[in-house]
């Protein structure tokens, strides 16, 4: 869990480059958090999404 999102996005740009799949920032709570695409629900507040494609 990341409390500053330019953490946040900084970690999840490098693991989508990295592992080339797509990553989300995601918020829980007063937090982020970093997950692929594949591990996200309908259930979760998306922040910002990074695709390593694009």
């Amino acid at each position: 869990m990341f409390t500053d999102i330019w953490i946040a996005r900084r970690s999840a740009l490098s693991l989508s480059k990295t592992l080339m799949v797509v990553t989300l920032v995601i918020a829980v709570g007063q937090q982020f958090a970093v997950i692929t695409a594949e591990d996200a629900d309908g259930d979760v507040a998306i922040v910002q999404e990074f695709d390593p494609f694009a």
